[in-house]
């Protein structure tokens, strides 16, 4: 067994890395240091929103940024968007757990009367034009930005340490700033939300890559539950 010190280096927005810590099991916060250093911060866009009938929602940030719900429908990516804007009052419903599910569910339900795609100003997915390809009177309107940030001194300084750093990346976006930005001597074992996560830091020298199973927490946690039984085995 290892007798390492460990640390989870969390990169989310601070809100995010937050709740999917206090969602982890006792057995990995009671074996690591948690370090947060967002990649990312979440920024409102003023933004025009058109006369819509039902909204979609591919990220929380897009509900916290988005308009009123007034009770209206919205189409929902994975289990914590749904939670969120079921939350906020809108009629909510989970079609996907990514933007391929997601159209594909739209396309075969064929929604009658106008959607907006309300979303981040970087997107994955190409979810309004491709439900507009398939005749759905679908927009996309950016309410909030991604906005990149370096990792802080304090991540630098640990990931220039020879002890194990476990490094969960939630985007394709923040897995390629992380692989761009990171100075590292430490032993890297790293989580991917997605196989085009992983992707963006393949590259990067490591001990383990681990992809979740499904884009969503639950599988992340897992997925750092797997990557701190290698650690502690090393």
């Amino acid at each position: 067994m290892s007798r390492h010190r460990i640390t989870l280096l969390m990169t989310r927005p601070e809100a995010g890395s937050r709740a999917f810590v206090a969602a982890l099991p006792d057995v990995v916060t009671q074996s690591c240091d948690v370090l947060m250093s967002p990649l990312i911060d979440i920024q409102p866009v003023t933004a025009d929103v058109p006369e819509f009938e039902a909204a979609i929602f591919t990220s929380a940030h897009g509900v916290a940024h988005g308009p009123q719900a007034l009770g209206r429908p919205a189409f929902c990516l994975g289990h914590a968007t749904t939670r969120a804007a079921g939350q906020a009052g809108w009629q909510a419903r989970q079609v996907g757990q990514d933007a391929e599910t997601l159209v594909t569910a739209l396309t075969a339900q064929h929604p009658a009367g106008r959607m907006v795609h309300f979303s981040g100003t970087h997107t994955r997915g190409d979810v309004a034009d491709r439900l507009q390809a398939v005749g759905l009177a679908v927009g996309c309107v950016a309410v909030y930005d991604q906005v990149l940030l370096p990792l802080s001194d304090a991540a630098q300084n640990r990931l220039k340490e020879t002890d194990p750093v476990i490094v969960p990346l939630f985007s394709p976006r923040s897995a390629l700033h992380f692989s761009e930005g990171a100075q590292f001597t430490a032993p890297l074992y790293l989580g991917a939300i997605s196989a085009a996560a992983a992707a963006n830091c393949a590259h990067v020298e490591h001990v383990a890559l681990q992809i979740a199973g499904n884009p969503d927490r639950g599988a992340m946690i897992e997925v750092v539950r797997k990557l701190l039984t290698r650690a502690l085995s090393a």
